[in-house]
């Protein structure tokens, strides 16, 4: 990034995978003069110098909330008091209603604060996993709510631009919405298969293709279960259109319907097209 950094200080609140890669990319690609963390359960973060939420919120004049969905509405609370004047706040939570409600209630202006949700990670956890260069290439979803002053949201867009990530705009209730299709549901359909898998000496015998689909399922179950609790009714919707597709080929395979069978299939096909390999 050429000339000033977009922040004088920016904090990080939480350094698992995605905060540490946030504070990390950060401080690599000069988006603040300096990068400051608060993460309770580190000792060591490396290059990122570490403190309480009470030292490191008030010197900052950005501050990214990297903490579980379920632990949102406590931070923000915690936080509020502690933000500098004109402090501008997002996230990087994968359900954002909780996190607009939170701002709404919490923050003396919420007007600076907007969401955020980098499509982005890994089946590892833990700062030892972060990396600066994780968000390169991935979207990342703003959630605005339209009250905010354009400047703000501009800056907010430059900082995730500038990790690497292409943005894109929507309400809060419009991101819950797409991500429980885009994400939550797959990952309940591959937590679900992934129950009735054989034993490990069978499972030696998987190729690519079952390997490619329940990775997903190695996801952390106590994270996944707050996040899928957080979005359930939007969540409840795609799982109820599965079962009505999953049906439809259930009857062709019983009935041994091939062309009913390879119509279903080719409407799968088809819904992929829009997906890059």
């Amino acid at each position: 990034m050429s000339g000033s950094p977009l922040f004088e200080r920016l904090a990080v609140v939480g350094l698992g995978l995605l905060g540490g890669s946030v504070a990390l990319g950060a401080q690599a690609r000069g988006l603040a003069g300096q990068v400051l963390g608060v993460d309770p359960q580190l000792d060591d973060a490396g290059p990122i110098e570490l403190g309480s939420l009470e030292e490191i919120v008030p010197q900052a004049d950005g501050v990214v909330l990297a903490v579980p969905v379920d632990a949102i509405e406590t931070v923000v609370q915690r936080v509020a008091p502690l933000l500098a004047a004109g402090a501008i706040l997002t996230d990087t939570a994968s359900v954002k209603d909780p996190m607009a409600r939170a701002a709404r209630t919490y923050l003396a202006d919420p007007g600076r604060c907007v969401g955020a949700h980098p499509m982005a990670g890994g089946d590892m956890s833990g700062f030892a996993h972060a990396r600066a260069d994780l968000f390169q290439g991935a979207p990342c979803i703003l959630t605005p709510e339209g009250s905010e002053a354009a400047e703000v949201v501009d800056r907010i867009d430059q900082f995730w631009q500038g990790l690497g990530t292409f943005t894109v705009r929507m309400t809060p209730q419009q991101h819950d919405a797409i991500t429980a299709v885009l994400s939550h549901a797959p990952h309940v359909l591959a937590f679900a298969f992934a129950q009735g898998l054989p034993d490990a000496e069978t499972l030696r015998l998987a190729g690519p293709g079952l390997r490619d689909f329940v990775r997903i399922a190695r996801g952390n179950p106590r994270l996944w279960c707050e996040i899928l609790l957080m979005n359930r009714w939007h969540i409840t919707e795609e799982i109820a259109q599965f079962e009505k597709n999953l049906a439809g080929i259930l009857e062709a395979l019983g009935e041994g319907d091939r062309e009913a069978l390879e119509r279903a299939l080719r409407r799968g096909q088809t819904a992929l097209e829009g997906l890059e390999r």
